[in-house]
Formats: structure tokens, sequence, C-alpha cells
């Protein structure tokens, strides 16, 4: 895909971080926007910060985690604009626990939200994007988990591995048919996700720790965004995003056991 203008984007998670970053992007290239959040909120300030683009933009309050709250957006969005050409499947969230720390109902949550709503985002509008067959792309977010998962990200691996797989498999399927995929691995990024995580985290001090390096070397959303929409635009399959991410993936390549090693040297 070429041009994003007069295209109509799916964004989940389209309130915050590198949805919202997406959003702006894509909309000062005329491209129409759906954005889903379940904080509206933030969605009012995606489109706020969009005003005075002559451009379609929708909001839709809804769980990607949730079945028929994702069969009802697909039918809402192609009520209110008639087509489908891109869908960011970017919602997610992630837990600071180890194993032993998770609750099922943690469980259950974060692959709701990760997994479940990459499948039902895909389940829902491929249909819609096949009808724009040569114009048309599934952008999956995954993450530098997916090559090498770090400890107390058990749940958060899982299922960044899981999309890894998955869209590399859907690629297979309909790439051939005129609907691109590509998967995103993000290292560190400017958003609030770990803010989120520090909510749920076991040990506060050792994630705020955690935290603070992880901050000094994410990469600002803007510039996320800006690679991601590249890759699109060049039908990458897959993109690896940050020096960080390129390197836990050169490192599991060279060292596929030796790596690992080094997690049991980080202080606890």
């Amino acid at each position: 895909m070429k041009d994003f203008k007069d295209k109509v984007a799916v964004i989940t998670g389209g309130g915050s971080g590198i949805g919202q970053a997406l959003a702006c992007q894509l909309g000062e290239k005329g491209c129409h926007l759906a954005l889903v959040d379940v904080n509206e909120a933030g969605m009012k300030e995606t489109k706020k910060r969009l005003k005075g683009n002559k451009i379609k933009i929708s909001m839709h309050v809804a769980d990607v985690s949730n079945e028929k709250a994702m069969k009802a957006l697909a039918d809402d969005v192609i009520a209110r604009h008639g087509q489908v050409n891109l869908l960011f499947n970017n919602a997610g969230i992630t837990y600071a626990k180890s194993f032993e720390g998770h609750s099922l109902a943690d469980w259950k949550k974060i692959i709701g939200i990760n997994l479940w709503g990459v499948i039902y985002g895909c389940h829902f509008f491929l249909p819609y994007l096949k009808q724009q067959a040569g114009s048309a792309h599934i952008i999956n977010l995954s993450s530098m988990v997916a090559f090498m998962g770090p400890p107390e990200q058990s749940s958060y691996t899982a299922t960044k591995s899981a999309i890894k797989g998955f869209s590399e498999s859907l690629w297979a399927e309909v790439h051939g048919e005129g609907v691109g995929v590509t998967v995103v691995h993000p290292g560190a990024i400017r958003t609030n996700i770990m803010d989120e995580a520090m909510k749920s985290a076991e040990d506060r001090d050792a994630f705020a720790r955690t935290q603070a390096m992880v901050d000094k070397m994410a990469m600002p959303v803007e510039k996320a965004a800006k690679q991601i929409l590249k890759a699109v635009r060049k039908d990458k399959m897959r993109v690896v995003i940050g020096p960080d991410a390129k390197l836990f993936e050169s490192m599991k390549r060279a060292m596929p056991d030796q790596v690992h090693k080094m997690f049991l040297l980080m202080p606890s």
C-alpha cells in the first residue's frame, strides 16, 4: 500500500500510545479513522489532535476481548465508513508478575485482550478487507519478548509469541489474495503500558528500577509509528523496531540457550 489517502483504518488502542501516534500520522496523510478503545477520553484526545484534517473519524468504545463487541464493532465501522483497508490490532496489556504470582483470572484477561483481541479483529474484519484486495493490510502488534521471554513476563510473552506465529501463518494464507499482513516487534516504546503494569507488580521497587532503565532507552511513539507505516507501505511481513528489539533478536539467534543465563545474573 503506497498511499493512505482516502483509505479507512481501524485502530484498536487508538486512545493512547502507539495507537494514538498511528492515528495522528495516518490522519495527516488523509486516512479516515475508526478509533477503538475502552477509554473514550483517550479517543477524544486523539480526535482533538487531528482537528483541521479533512477526514472522517469515528470513535468506538469496545472491549477487544469480547466476541459480541468485536462483531458489533465490525458492523458499526462498515455502517459508518463503508469499507476497511487497514486493521491495526494494537490494544494490549502486560503484568509484572512471576508465573506463580499470576492468578488464572490474570491469564484469562491478558489472553483475552492480547490474543483473542487480535483473533476477533482478524476474524470479523477479514471479509471486508478482502473486498479491498490489493489495497488492504492487517497489522498485528507483537513484541521483542516473542524472541526471548524475560522473567515476570510469562503471560505477555505467551500472547506476543502466539501473535508472531499466528501472523506469519495468516500472511501465508491471505497475502496471495491481496491482503497484506505485517507483524510488529517493538522494543521499549514510550507509552503508558509500564505505568499500567506497575499496578500489578509483585515487587514495586524492583519494577520501578526496571521501568527507569526502560524509560532511558525507550523510543518515542511517533518514531515507532513512522516505522510501522513504512513497513506497511513496503508490504513487509515483519518489522523489528528499536535497537533493543534488534539486539534481543540477534542475541537469541547467536546464542539460543546461553543468552537466557543473563537473566539469572539480574538482581531480584
